[in-house]
């Protein structure tokens, strides 16, 4: 009852200011009734179904910290604290992967500039060539890079993984990678391998010398690709066609 007066009282004192302004409902006896208040110029006007909300500062603040960051904050972050290419860092900033980007380098410490590449360049890549990467999961993502991050797996063997997981979705990366081969191989068991394409191939290297290096880096990455880094096999291949050429 003494809520029911206090209201009463409210709504004398607005009628001194003036009638308010409000939407009725018509009674069968000819009568109205209240319903709601009239929305002001913005359209907008009290929530009747819920209870009132006191703005404090500390809910300020606590509202302020949980608000993203705004784009040219993360931008920045892109371009300064992850070392993204400016056209990478736009690219990204408006991917809807970009959550998924900060989970590979924040979780995982997955290289910015692969794990950049691998969501914005190589999904395109192989969504292009018919693969249905749209059954990629972030936990496909997550290990995968956990596999390249532990040495389990070199960067270059990322898109052969990625298109068997799109096609076996139900298969997790370790799966992929004895399915497809793909253990790494340690580098003398890499050298033995471009020692063995050196022999095959030493009549081009005797009549082309140091130029039969395309070729022969050629042949040994077919042997060699996703299972050894390319950067190793490159100074492999040069260091033993340099040994095979000074010892003829």
């Amino acid at each position: 009852a003494l809520r029911a007066i206090e209201a009463v009282a409210e709504r004398a004192r607005e009628a001194v200011v003036g009638v308010p302004e409000e939407t009725r409902a018509a009674n069968p006896d000819g009568t109205t009734r209240f319903m709601r208040p009239m929305p002001g110029k913005a359209r907008m006007y009290p929530e009747t179904d819920i209870r009132p909300l006191r703005i404090t500062r500390e809910l300020l603040e606590r509202l302020r910290e949980r608000l993203p960051e705004p784009p040219e904050a993360k931008y920045e972050k892109l371009v300064k604290v992850y070392g993204l290419s400016p056209e990478m860092a736009k690219r990204m900033l408006w991917s809807y992967r970009l959550d998924l980007f900060e989970r590979l380098v924040e979780e995982v410490k997955a290289p910015p500039t692969l794990a950049a590449s691998t969501l914005e360049n190589t999904l395109v890549e192989l969504r292009r060539e018919g693969v249905p990467v749209q059954n990629l999961t972030d936990e496909h993502f997550l290990e995968l890079f956990e596999l390249v991050r532990r040495g389990k797996l070199v960067k270059e063997a990322i898109p052969l993984v990625l298109r068997y997981l799109a096609e076996n979705p139900s298969a997790t990366a370790r799966d992929a990678v004895r399915a497809l081969g793909l253990t790494p191989l340690s580098t003398e068991e890499a050298r033995a391998i471009v020692r063995e394409v050196l022999h095959k191939m030493r009549g081009l290297v005797e009549e082309r010398g140091y130029a039969a290096f395309g070729p022969v880096m050629g042949a040994v990455m077919r042997r060699l690709r996703g299972r050894v880094d390319g950067a190793v096999v490159s100074r492999l291949v040069k260091e033993e066609l340099r040994r095979m050429i000074e010892s003829s």
